[in-house]
């Protein structure tokens, strides 16, 4: 992230300057931002004004921790020993101006609405306060543009591992019907390493395992089977699959992330597919909220989309069936420091702004679930997950085909 552009935002927000805290790498971001991997063990402080270089605080025996940090964050750096001199320097650093309250980004949101940012604790904020008497507010977004918006290339890497992702995928449920139909026994664990096995032959990250759940187990969303715990496969069940990789073991290099589940028979129960089709809605109607928002050219926020997907799901009384958020940030971490699709875990208020990318992936969970009269309930979990990516002007799905039923894999 160039500097030019954080200081444009600055100035555009009416912003002062980002500072940036951090204390034994409790702050990635500030970590990040400074181009770090270890940030020492005594507190430092990255200044970065609205106009002008950035300027560090750091600790006096420090120095060597801080002799590379990225180019564009060279600046000068100001030495402490002591916390009463930390507290001085500090107000030295980011300065005052005359007649006039300074406004300053913190990695803080109030109440702690988006907790992803909430890295400075309550008496460093008010100690910030104390000595430089400035008004501090969110950097949400401006985090989101330093870090979470992806470059061309990055996102040339994702719609790669997209690619492959579905493909392997597909691979995975013809297996589960090729076993089936020899009435060979079959498990979630083979499942799993079967497509553990398509990662390896692809070159994508072996870091990186699917979730491979039938039925009631599909009902918990961060259900994983295991060698020692999971459950076979059988005619009639349903089977969800949700896998997420790279196109090559890279820390830095862009995830897919997806989630399709289908039917172990020959016809897909009816019960299912009334399902899969509330999912299926509340996943559209998130995307055309922000497609409309954007071919308007207006701005639309994380919370919205969450809203508009949840509201289709409560109305068709599974509310209380979807328990988690409708997407988040995705990015060099599956789970990244961008924009998550959400206003029921947090209140994610920050913008959908071009170049960030997220899953959408509601579901409904019920366990007790009975779809195909069998004697006792079988459970269900169905998730419809797919990718996405902001342009100026419109959203990009990038995970297409979008799935529009719970296809029987025996048919």
């Amino acid at each position: 992230m160039k500097l030019t552009q954080i200081q444009h935002y600055l100035q555009d927000q009416h912003l002062d300057g980002w500072l940036l805290y951090c204390f034994q790498n409790n702050n990635p971001i500030a970590l990040s931002v400074a181009g770090l991997r270890n940030g020492g063990t005594r507190r430092w402080f990255l200044w970065v004004p609205a106009q002008g270089e950035p300027e560090w605080l750091i600790h006096a025996i420090e120095g060597n921790t801080f002799a590379h940090i990225a180019p564009a964050m060279r600046g000068a750096i100001h030495q402490y020993a002591g916390w009463r001199e930390l507290a001085t320097q500090l107000g030295q650093m980011v300065g005052a101006q005359s007649g006039r309250r300074l406004r300053i980004a913190m990695e803080y949101s109030e109440e702690n609405a988006i907790p992803y940012i909430s890295r400075v604790d309550a008496g460093t904020k008010e100690m910030v306060e104390r000595v430089t008497g400035a008004e501090i507010v969110s950097s949400a977004d401006l985090t989101q543009l330093a870090l979470a918006v992806l470059s061309p290339e990055a996102l040339d890497d994702h719609r790669a591992a997209a690619a492959r992702c579905l493909a392997i995928k597909d691979g995975a449920f013809g297996f589960i019907a090729a076993q089936l139909r020899a009435g060979r026994p079959l498990t979630e664990w083979d499942v799993h390493q079967f497509i553990c096995a398509e990662f390896a032959a692809a070159g994508m990250d072996p870091e990186f395992t699917p979730i491979v759940a039938v039925n009631r187990n599909a009902a918990d969303p961060h259900y994983a089977p295991s060698a020692e715990h999971h459950s076979p496969i059988r005619i009639g069940d349903m089977v969800l699959i949700d896998l997420w990789n790279r196109i090559r073991p890279d820390p830095y290099g862009c995830m897919a992330d997806i989630t399709w589940t289908a039917y172990c028979g020959e016809e897909t129960p009816a019960a299912v597919q009334q399902i899969f089709a509330i999912v299926a809605a509340g996943r559209d109607a998130a995307v055309e909220l922000i497609q409309t928002r954007l071919g308007a050219g207006a701005p639309v926020y994380g919370y919205e989309a969450d809203d508009a997907c949840r509201a289709v799901i409560e109305a068709a009384g599974y509310g209380a069936a979807f328990f988690h958020r409708t997407g988040h940030s995705l990015g060099w971490l599956d789970h990244f420091l961008g924009v998550n699709i959400d206003n029921l875990e947090t209140q994610d208020r920050r913008r959908l702004m071009p170049g960030v990318l997220f899953t959408i992936e509601p579901g409904i969970y019920l366990p007790d679930f009975n779809f195909d009269d069998s004697p006792t309930a079988k459970g269900l979990g169905i998730r419809s997950e797919i990718n996405c990516t902001v342009h100026a002007d419109r959203l990009e799905v990038t995970t297409l085909p979008l799935q529009t039923a719970a296809p029987a894999l025996l048919a």
